[in-house]
């Protein structure tokens, strides 16, 4: 049994993913939502505790995944404990989502600071939330464009954000930035969005804002900046109908070789399921009817909306190019 805090009342409320959170401590990356009606309007409860505060978590004795990096250092682990899931991020902070109550427990390392545990909240537990709640949730960002929404999903380091943030410039507005939302409503597939902001590298942020929007770290260990765009009417506020998926990269096992030009190609549904899949947000890879629910849910999704291949130079000046071969496959599609 992990020993957690009681959860106060809720404080300070925000929405994200088309969650509403309701939190013990302030989010500056979120922007705060009027009040509730009824305490049943709050979908996930998010407590903080206070960096290096005496809070009881065990060391689990099976750790039923471990995702680590290039150089094979642990990056997350995950296990189950009662009264739900750990996520450990070693040297950093450990998140108790206790599904009992939808309450997630934010424990920090005492040297972390704020917008680090905030991003990997943010960018790293509440995806994989969403998930167990049945959310279809993608590695992607998306676009709203004249035909609807564009999501582009791939790998850590695809391009995703980056092609993202180039339709955000010429005037696009942007649903999500690293983790895409899916959801049926009336039999119409809908991409809801996340929260105003993206993350990208400094010479991305260069050439195509210059100095427009505004900066802010990422987390302490990566020199990624978030940034926000000054327009009201950058980020779409309500859910959009999805008109694409674009899976960037080649899809082979050859080391990439950038084309000169961008290029479309098409997917068989086979394909895009297992692509999509591996692509997908995943809590509890153990649990078998989740993950039944999860490929009922994407062989709809390869079903009734087009899923192609996309690889793109790398070069930011070939962007406006690469807009318009996307478009112009959108209007097809449509």
């Amino acid at each position: 049994m992990i020993a957690v805090p009681h959860r106060p009342p809720p404080a300070i409320r925000y929405r994200a993913y088309g969650l509403i959170l309701s939190c013990t401590g302030p989010i500056q990356e979120l922007a705060q939502t009027p009040p509730p009606e009824t305490a049943a309007e709050t979908d996930l409860h998010i407590v903080f505790a206070q960096p290096g505060a005496a809070i009881p978590v065990p060391l689990p004795s099976d750790w039923y995944l471990t995702i680590s990096l290039a150089d094979g250092t642990p990056w997350m682990r995950c296990a189950k404990v009662t009264p739900g899931y750990l996520l450990c991020f070693p040297d950093l902070a450990s998140f108790v989502f206790d599904i009992s109550n939808h309450s997630l427990h934010c424990i920090p390392q005492e040297h972390i600071p704020p917008h680090t545990l905030h991003h990997l909240l943010l960018d790293q537990v509440l995806p994989l939330v969403l998930n167990y709640e049945g959310k279809e949730a993608l590695h992607g960002a998306a676009v709203v464009t004249p035909y609807g929404a564009c999501a582009f999903v791939g790998v850590t380091g695809a391009g995703k954000s980056t092609l993202a943030a180039s339709f955000l410039s010429a005037g696009y507005a942007v649903l999500t930035d690293d983790c895409v939302v899916l959801e049926s409503r009336g039999g119409t597939l809908v991409a809801i969005p996340a929260y105003p902001s993206l993350r990208l590298w400094d010479d991305a942020i260069a050439a195509l804002f210059g100095t427009t929007g505004s900066c802010a770290p990422v987390a302490h260990y990566t020199p990624k900046q978030r940034f926000a765009a000054t327009l009201a009417t950058s980020y779409a506020a309500s859910a959009v109908p999805l008109a694409g998926i674009y899976v960037l990269g080649t899809g082979d096992s050859t080391p990439p070789i950038s084309p000169t030009v961008a290029e479309i190609s098409p997917m068989i549904e086979r394909d895009a399921l297992m692509t999509l899949l591996s692509l997908a947000f995943k809590l509890d890879i153990c649990d078998q009817h989740r993950l039944t629910q999860e490929l009922d849910c994407l062989r709809q999704i390869v079903t009734q909306v087009p899923v192609r291949r996309l690889t793109v130079p790398d070069s930011l000046v070939a962007l406006p190019a690469v807009h318009d071969i996307i478009l112009q496959d959108l209007a097809r599609s449509c």
